[in-house]
């Protein structure tokens, strides 16, 4: 199941959200379920971040948030963010 975090950083919170990210994604890669983690940045917006993932189940992740909230890593996001994040979860069509 592929996770998309859309986010809007405020400008000024640009560099110090990307090290935050630089931070967090190794605790990420190695939770329970979780299959791969990335983040990009958009070549002509620099405050758009777009983090991929990939979990074994929606299931997985609820526990992660959970867990990201629990730890205040949700909260140190939200401090970056211009507006409301964008989660969409996708699962794989059997083709």
């Amino acid at each position: 199941m592929i996770v998309i975090l859309e986010a809007r950083i405020r400008e000024e919170s640009v560099d110090e959200a990307k090290a935050f990210f630089q931070k967090i994604i190794p605790d990420t890669r190695i939770y329970e379920g979780c299959l791969a983690s990335k983040v990009f940045q958009d070549e002509k917006e620099p405050t758009s971040l777009l983090m991929v993932e990939d979990w074994e189940s929606e299931d997985h992740h609820r526990k992660y948030l959970a867990w990201c909230t629990k730890t205040g890593m949700l909260r140190k996001l939200l401090r970056f963010l211009s507006g409301p994040p964008n989660l969409r979860y996708y699962h794989t069509l059997d083709m």
